[in-house]
């Protein structure tokens, strides 16, 4: 068990703060008995009251709504704590209608004793109910029979007999799926780009048609097409230089 709270700061990094979550005063009190590995049955309950009233104090400097149960068992343990501190009153001045000290914490340890019985039944409980989770039912296959046949999910055989499968599994045909690029619709494209602007580089309808090689090859072939069918023309000044594609000439009027 962690300390109820816990705080810490350091140069450049913000304060946090760690504040357990107890199911009630009981279960705060008991796990603090045994944090220090203390006998409930003999433990004097005044022994923890410091510790117990530090998590009451954070849960208020932390704005955290203390419920009355708490306060009830600290105002106990205060008590508890002052007559441990005090001298013994004189026996003349004890009043027998009041319970004693030691009738107050024996009152609390027996609470404390049943609450920690409760706890541990409750975490066997939870114990068992997890081991249930691990098992499931199937009916037996008989019709005529209401038996169920119970069975345990191991995960480690269950990954076993996934990981076999896979190794016996066939081995799956992958087809590469590539862009395809159509003749006819790049003529157009190339077409429409050389009326709208005048005149293109090769080098730019690359780039535009995304500069893959399947882009690159069906424009160049797409441009051959439109010179073949003379509806343009192009200049290549230099053997490496970059093509310029503009539209033909219009034709000499006849005489």
């Amino acid at each position: 068990m962690q300390d109820p709270a816990q705080a810490e700061s350091t140069q450049g990094e913000p304060l946090r703060v760690q504040l357990d979550v107890f199911d009630g005063p009981l279960d705060l009190l008991l796990s603090l008995i045994k944090e220090q590995q203390l006998d409930i049955a003999t433990v004097p309950l005044a022994r923890v009251a410091e510790q117990y009233l530090d998590y009451v104090r954070m849960m208020e400097a932390l704005d955290v709504e203390v419920a009355a149960e708490y306060l009830v068992i600290a105002a106990t343990l205060v008590f508890l704590k002052s007559k441990a501190l005090l001298p013994p009153i004189p026996q003349e001045f004890i009043d027998e209608t009041e319970e004693t000290p030691e009738q107050v914490e024996e009152r609390l340890r027996r609470r404390l004793i049943a609450y920690s019985k409760y706890r541990e039944l409750g975490q066997q409980l939870k114990v068992r109910q997890d081991e249930a989770s691990g098992f499931y039912f199937r009916e037996s296959g008989d019709p005529t029979s209401e038996l169920q046949q119970r069975y345990r999910i191991d995960p480690e055989k269950l990954k076993r007999a996934f990981l076999a499968m896979l190794q016996q599994a066939r081995p799956e045909k992958r087809e590469i799926v590539r862009e395809t690029f159509s003749l006819i619709a790049t003529m157009d494209y190339v077409s429409r780009q050389i009326k709208e602007r005048g005149e293109v580089m090769f080098s730019a309808l690359c780039h535009e048609m995304g500069m893959t090689r399947e882009a690159i090859i069906v424009t160049f072939l797409a441009v051959l097409e439109l010179v073949r069918r003379h509806r343009i023309s192009f200049d290549q000044p230099d053997l490496d230089a970059d093509i310029r594609i503009f539209p033909n000439p219009p034709a000499p009027a006849e005489g």
